[in-house]
C-alpha cells in the first residue's frame, strides 16, 4: 500500500476523529523520514538539555567564569562527581552516534560542516575530560544544547504543513523565531565570551600546555561553525520575510524532488499495467 494513500499516524487519527484528516496532510516518504529525524533530534537535545541543567547548572563554579580556572593549578578542577562524569561520557557517545547517523540520513547541504562539528565535539569532550578542562567544557556543552529543541519542533511543524498559510506553518514560524533568538543569544553572544575566557582569562591562573592549546583550537573551530550557522539563520529569516514561511535550508531539496518524480513514475507504470490487463 502506498504511503501516499495510507500511513499509521493518519489511520489512527482518522479512527479517533475523522475531522483530523482534514488538517493532517498526506505525507510523502521523504517527509516522514525527515519528520522522524527531527523528532529524534528534538528528543535527544531536550533530554540532554535537562540532564545538563540537573548536573551543570547546579555546580557552584558555573559563574563567574574565573571559577573555571582558579583551582586549575591545584588540580581540584579535575575532581568530578559520578553524575558529572556520566554527563560527560554520555555527551561524547551521543555525538559519536550522531556522526554515524548523519551518514545514513538524507544528505543535507551542510553535511561536511555537520560532520566536522560532530568530530570536533567528540574529540573536544574526550580531551577536556582527560585533561581536566571539564568546567568550561561542561559549560559549553550545556549552553550549546539550549537552542536546538525549538528548531526541531519547528521542523516537525514544517513537515506537517500543506501550504504557507495553514496552522502547521504558523507554529513552524513561531518556533523558528524562538530558536533564532535563543541561538543568537547563546551561540553568538555567550559562547564567544566562553571562547575568550578559555583563550585569555585562563592564562591568569595557569600556564597553557599542549592539551590546552588543542582544546582552544577545537573551540575556535566550533566558534567558526556558529558563525556559519548564524548566516544560515539570517538567510532563512530573509526567506521567511520574503516568501511568508520558513524553509529547511539545510535539506537537500533535490532529493525530495527526485523522490517525488520517482513516485510519479511508479504510479504511471502501475496505471499503464492496469490498462493493459483491462
Amino acid at each position: 500500500m502506498s504511503i501516499r494513500n495510507s500511513h499509521p499516524a493518519r489511520d489512527y487519527a482518522g479512527a479517533a476523529s475523522p475531522h483530523l484528516l482534514e488538517v493532517l496532510p498526506t505525507p510523502t516518504k521523504k517527509k516522514v523520514e525527515k519528520f522522524a529525524q527531527a523528532f529524534n533530534e528534538m528528543l535527544f537535545y531536550t533530554v540532554f538539555f535537562f540532564f545538563g541543567y540537573r548536573v551543570v547548572y547546579q555546580q557552584p563554579w558555573l559563574w563567574p567564569s574565573s571559577r573555571w580556572w582558579d583551582t586549575y593549578s591545584t588540580g581540584d578542577n579535575a575532581l568530578m562527581d559520578p553524575d558529572f562524569k556520566a554527563y560527560y561520557l554520555f555527551y561524547a557517545a551521543r555525538y559519536f552516534a550522531a556522526f554515524v547517523s548523519v551518514l545514513m540520513e538524507h544528505k543535507r547541504a551542510d553535511f561536511v560542516e555537520m560532520q566536522v562539528h560532530h568530530t570536533v565535539t567528540v574529540v573536544l569532550v574526550l580531551l577536556s575530560y582527560a585533561g581536566g578542562y571539564n568546567r568550561v567544557g561542561s559549560a559549553v556543552m550545556f549552553l550549546l544544547d539550549c537552542a536546538d529543541p525549538p528548531l526541531h519542533v519547528a521542523k516537525q511543524f514544517k513537515y506537517c504543513a500543506v501550504n504557507k498559510s495553514d496552522w502547521a506553518q504558523f507554529y513552524a514560524d513561531r518556533f523558528f523565531e524562538f530558536f533564532a533568538v535563543s541561538f543568537i543569544f547563546s551561540r553568538d553572544i555567550i559562547f564567544p565570551y566562553m571562547w575568550w575566557s578559555a583563550m585569555f582569562e585562563g592564562r591568569e591562573y595557569y600556564t597553557h600546555d599542549f592539551g590546552t592549546h588543542c582544546c582552544n583550537a577545537l573551540l575556535t573551530v566550533l566558534l567558526l561553525l556558529q558563525v556559519y550557522w548564524t548566516s544560515l539563520i539570517f538567510i532563512a529569516v530573509y526567506k521567511q520575510m520574503k516568501n511568508g514561511g520558513i524553509e529547511d535550508i539545510r535539506s537537500d531539496d533535490e532529493s525530495e524532488e527526485e523522490g517525488g518524480k520517482s513516485d510519479k513514475k511508479i504510479a504511471r507504470k502501475k496505471t499503464t499495467e492496469r490498462k493493459k490487463k483491462a
